[in-house]
């Protein structure tokens, strides 16, 4: 008899994080979710597991279960907080936790990181990008901001772009142990922090989103994407990103092709 998986979500008590946790738990209610989050999990099926990702003692000092079977990184913090709040959870705390999960990861296990589409907007050069994403402690942090000044709009973003290539790179080294690693960008999406991002990225520029593919996403459209990377049915996708957005880049890119297909629109 199989036993029951065992999977952490970050961010589970709001948001992707919270429809991840009901879309594993509706489609196996045996699995454990622990839902990792500031708040308890709505979702009284889950157990609540609470810290705050910018804090690296708490991380340091949760109490994990014996094995893991799949960690979903969804918790972000939006660009209207400062750069430095944004790093310390996006880049920071989120290498220390998945760091901290993986001593307890066996052969066959999955981590999914939600990134975002608003990592093409990075435009922190690559080896700025690639110091972020080897970052592993506050001072790591800091130095990074004191030698690349940015406000928190663009620290989300590259925050983004950085977990892009650390999602890479992790898959890389992960392959031995058969851990596979993959990402997931959603575009802009019907969440609590929807307003914090028209905020920080521009109502016109969301507007535009929205017009581009015909509406925002939902929150269950992504948490269907990570459910199913996390599980056995996705066992030989890895190292990849899947881009969760109704294509927004496609449409964008279409819009610059030599490439036309007149009348199928109609």
């Amino acid at each position: 008899m199989t036993a029951a998986a065992t999977i952490i979500v970050t961010g589970g008590a709001s948001g992707i994080g919270l429809a991840v946790v009901g879309r594993i738990l509706d489609a196996d209610p045996s699995t454990t979710v622990l839902a990792l989050d500031l708040a308890d999990c709505p979702d009284r099926r889950a157990h609540s597991l609470h810290c705050d990702l910018a804090d690296l003692d708490a991380i340091a000092a949760l109490e994990l279960p014996a094995h893991v079977d799949g960690l979903a990184n969804v918790a972000a913090v939006p660009g209207t907080a400062p750069a430095a709040k944004v790093l310390a959870v996006n880049a920071v705390g989120l290498h220390a936790l998945t760091f901290r999960v993986l001593e307890r990861m066996r052969a066959g296990a999955a981590i999914v990181n939600v990134a975002s589409v608003a990592a093409h907007r990075n435009t922190a050069p690559a080896d700025q990008v690639a110091r972020l994403a080897m970052a592993r402690t506050d001072a790591d942090r800091a130095q990074w901001l004191a030698d690349n000044p940015i406000g928190g709009p663009a620290a989300y973003d590259t925050s983004k772009r950085a977990l892009l290539e650390w999602t890479v790179a992790l898959s890389a080294a992960l392959q031995p142990r058969d851990i596979r690693v993959v990402s997931v960008s959603p575009g802009p999406t019907e969440t609590p922090i929807l307003v914090d991002f028209t905020a920080s990225m521009g109502a016109e520029a969301m507007a535009r989103s929205a017009a581009t593919v015909g509406r925002h996403g939902r929150a269950a459209e992504s948490a269907a994407a990570v459910a199913f990377l996390l599980s056995k049915d996705a066992s030989w996708i890895n190292g990849v990103d899947i881009p969760v957005e109704g294509g927004l880049l496609a449409a964008r890119a279409a819009a610059d092709s030599p490439i036309t297909l007149e009348g199928l629109s109609s």
